[in-house]
């Protein structure tokens, strides 16, 4: 029998950890690797592009929706609050490409040009 808080292994006939008061299990689950908080570089965040018309806004998501790409429109929801801070589109680095792709004809009003012409630079 073992304490799954404590791993103390105990004699059979013993049902409580002594130390934490935990249930005992006959077996203690097998040792999990450990898993890291990093982001993986293909999952790293960048801005795409910024405008200032909310209009661009829903012709970005017009072009990127059907495509199931994944992507965050940074001052979308602050936007009635402070007008002079432009929305930025933020994708994933290993999409921008892509999104890149589907965003060159789409008509903008008042977009700045990208700011990630090339991801591996």
């Amino acid at each position: 029998m073992f304490c799954p808080n404590c791993k103390t292994e105990y004699r059979p006939g013993f049902t409580k950890c002594a130390d934490c008061g935990a249930v005992l299990v006959e077996h203690l689950p097998e040792k999990r690797e450990e898993v890291s908080n990093e982001t993986p570089d293909n999952d790293a965040l960048v801005p795409v592009l910024q405008t200032w018309d909310r209009g661009d806004v829903l012709s970005i998501r017009m072009a990127l929706d059907p495509a199931g790409i994944e992507y965050l429109i940074q001052g979308e929801t602050m936007s009635g609050f402070r007008k002079s801070d432009p929305f930025v589109l933020i994708v994933k680095k290993e999409d921008v490409e892509q999104v890149q792709e589907l965003l060159k004809d789409v008509k903008l009003n008042y977009s700045t040009a990208s700011f990630n012409r090339n991801p591996r630079e």
